[in-house]
């Protein structure tokens, strides 16, 4: 039986993934870090495991972290995108920067020439 949808002689499937208040590759334990971290991490490297080309895109709350990091395995990368300060910011405060982070990763996309 012939999936509907599924193309797999084109390219494979890309996924962006926003995780706009914390970082999948934040260490556990932290404050502010736990289940939705390892959601997101855990998810995207199935995904890969599967051929799904997944990019997380992040608020940058360092900015010494490089912007793109290839850490989630199977081709998964994680991109951090500079919206407010590079600081970690209460979540209510989060919805403020939406509109420089949303601008943040189409400006990624159209770099990378992503659709």
């Amino acid at each position: 039986m012939q999936q509907t949808g599924y193309r797999r002689e084109q390219q494979p499937l890309r996924v962006a993934m926003l995780s706009v208040h914390t970082c999948p590759l934040a260490l556990l334990g932290g404050k502010k870090t736990g289940g939705m971290n390892v959601y997101v991490r855990d998810l995207s490297r199935e995904l890969g495991r599967h051929g799904v080309h997944v990019d997380v895109f992040t608020r940058s709350q360092d900015e010494c972290q490089p912007q793109i990091k290839h850490d989630l395995g199977f081709g998964g990368r994680v991109i951090h995108i500079p919206a407010g300060p590079q600081t970690p910011i209460p979540v209510a405060e989060v919805q403020d920067y939406l509109p420089e982070f949303t601008e943040g990763i189409l400006s990624f996309a159209r770099e990378e020439g992503l659709p």
